[in-house]
């Protein structure tokens, strides 16, 4: 197995007693357990592998035989971001990033955000303990990880163990520290669900000539609903809004073209004009907050 192989955990599920293993499995250290085609005959056998942690290779489908199933994935291949291995040093984490940690076992979905403390390469990645409610989440040394972290215009993942769980001088833990993450790019196109109350402009400092809400947003553009008409298609409008995401907030003016007018009802059923807008060169700050804001939806959503 290559080093840089992303191990999903196995299922409970995905073990049918007296059949052949359809995959390779792996412990949370890479080393082989069971070879492919092995059969595990008995309810104990799998109890005894789920509590060590079991992972297998992610999956990749098959090409299909029909061209025009091949070119329709291809396309909406295309289409998804797509995903690259990059070293641990290359994401660049800093004191005070936060990071996302869900247990890669059968069954559990939670997810629990840290804080980065700091690194200390090659040994461990030093964040502080998860909580809940002021709560501290109790976790077990040797515990296995998924992580997901951002930096820049990545979305990145890696598998980490608990070293160490320390209570003093305050609660932290050691995770061992990668060799590798797997890095999505976030692009433009990719949104974030919003309900932001914007002000439409006919130009820039001019007056205001109509109002909406943005529904769905990104460093591209966005969707908005008015129940007014605010221009046609290819005009040039300006858009004055305010983004918040915890305690960040940014004030965002921009000029914006309308790509797309339509009309659908909103979550009332009342019926609104839908103007899918491109926006002009946004300032860094700006683009970073919508970014995070992107970030936070996908770890909301991601599988």
């Amino acid at each position: 197995m290559a080093e840089d192989t992303f191990l999903v955990p196995v299922r409970k599920t995905d073990i049918e007693l007296g059949k052949p293993l359809p995959f390779a499995a792996y412990d949370a250290d890479r080393n082989l357990l069971l070879n492919r085609g092995i059969v595990v005959s008995t309810e104990h056998q799998v109890d005894v592998l789920m509590q060590k942690g079991l992972f297998r290779e992610r999956m990749r489908s098959s090409p299909s035989a029909d061209p025009n199933v091949r070119n329709s994935k291809a396309a909406e291949s295309s289409a998804k971001p797509q995903g690259e291995t990059l070293s641990f040093d290359a994401i660049k984490l800093m004191p005070g990033d936060t990071l996302q940690l869900q247990p890669l076992l059968d069954g559990q979905t939670e997810r629990f955000s840290v804080q980065v403390i700091g690194v200390m390469k090659p040994k461990s990645l030093l964040v502080t303990a998860p909580m809940v409610d002021g709560k501290m989440i109790f976790v077990r040394d040797g515990q296995s990880y998924l992580v997901r972290a951002f930096s820049g215009l990545n979305v990145c993942a890696f598998k980490a163990r608990i070293l160490k769980s320390q209570l003093q001088p305050f609660p932290y833990l050691h995770l061992s520290y990668p060799d590798s993450v797997q890095a999505m790019r976030i692009r433009k196109a990719m949104r974030a669900p919003t309900s932001i109350i914007v002000a439409v402009h006919d130009k820039e400092g001019g007056r205001q000539s109509g109002a909406g809400k943005i529904i769905d947003l990104s460093v591209g553009g966005a969707r908005m609903y008015s129940p007014m008409n605010v221009g046609i298609k290819d005009q040039t409008i300006w858009l004055s809004f305010k983004v918040m995401l915890g305690d960040m907030e940014e004030y965002v003016k921009t000029p914006a073209v309308i790509r797309a007018v339509g009309e659908e009802d909103d979550e009332q059923g009342k019926r609104m004009n839908v103007f899918g807008l491109q926006f002009g060169e946004l300032e860094q700050s700006q683009r970073l907050i919508i970014m995070n804001l992107v970030y936070q939806h996908m770890l909301k959503d991601s599988a």
